[in-house]
Parts: C-alpha cells; structure tokens; sequence
C-alpha cells in the first residue's frame, strides 16, 4: 500500500513537472506572419540538403579519388522577392559547376506541386538565383540568373584567392 502511494505520488509530481516544462514552449506555438517565400525557402533547404546528401552518396569516389562534396543554402530574398540558393562544392571546374546547378534547379521545379499544394506558390525560373561557390577558395564559378548561366562571380566582385571561413557544419 505505502509502495502504491509513492508511486502515484512521484507519478503526479513527474506530471506537475512535466506541465511546466511544456507550458514554457507555448512561445513555440505563437502565430506570426511571414511571406510565403520564406516558408519555401525552409522547405527547399530541406529537400536540398537531402538531394545533396543523395548526389554526394553517388559521386562519393574512392578512398583516393576524392569525390564531389555539396551543401546547398536556401534562402528567401525579399528585396527580389524570389529564393536565393548557393551551392558550395569542391568541383573546380566552371562545366561541372554548371551541370551541378542544372540539376539543382531541375529538383526545385519539380517541387513544384508539392510547392503549389503546401504554400499556394508555383516557382518559374524567373524566381531563382543560384550560385556555384568553389569550396576551397571561396570563389563563385557559376551563377545562374535569368534563365541563364554566367561564369565566374558577378561583375564588380574581386575574386579572391583566401578561403572562405566556412560555418559550423558545412
């Protein structure tokens, strides 16, 4: 009988304790509006952080070969209003950095009806800016705007031959 009382008694002090702790994350739960691109912009970077994950798995090479490494950052530009997406590779190669692009943007296309299903919104090509950023230099090989690709960075960039420090993670 005692053992039956302490246990309803730590029971109900485990649940008293564990109601507070969730009551504090109703901040989590606040409703704010943000523009629908930056919710795209989240969901992009996930499906592009698998599908790089999935390239990298393909093109691992072998243990001398080295391989292709990718990690892609998507992000909502609201001055554009339209997603920004880098691709930071260790492919050197201005021709190889372009294909990697072409098949990033044929992914985000065809997100399309997930993208009109969950968020109301149909990319166009149009809406897209996507750069190559060289791993190893912090150079843009390729840049992807318009429709169209354009070699090395944008005009009135100086390249520079540090690398870049690269966050946590990458």
């Amino acid at each position: 009988m005692v053992l039956r009382k302490t246990v309803g008694t730590a029971v109900a002090l485990f649940l008293l304790g564990t109601a507070w702790v969730w009551a504090g994350n109703g901040d989590l739960a606040k409703t704010r509006e943000i523009p629908a691109g930056e919710s795209v912009a989240y969901y992009l970077q996930a499906c592009l952080t698998t599908f790089g994950t999935i390239l990298e798995a393909k093109n691992s090479g072998g243990l001398f070969d080295g391989g292709q490494t990718c990690r892609v950052v998507a992000v909502y530009n609201p001055d554009r209003q339209g997603i920004d997406v880098t691709v930071i590779g260790t492919q050197g190669d201005p021709k190889t950095s372009q294909t990697v692009l072409e098949n990033f943007l044929k992914v985000i296309l065809k997100l399309n009806p997930n993208l009109k299903k969950n968020f109301g919104v149909t990319l166009q090509e149009s809406d897209l800016s996507m750069d190559y950023l060289y791993a190893k230099n912090g150079q843009v090989l390729m840049r992807y705007r318009e429709g169209q690709f354009l070699q090395g960075p944008p005009p009135g960039s100086e390249p520079t031959d540090t690398p870049m420090p690269v966050p946590n993670g990458l």
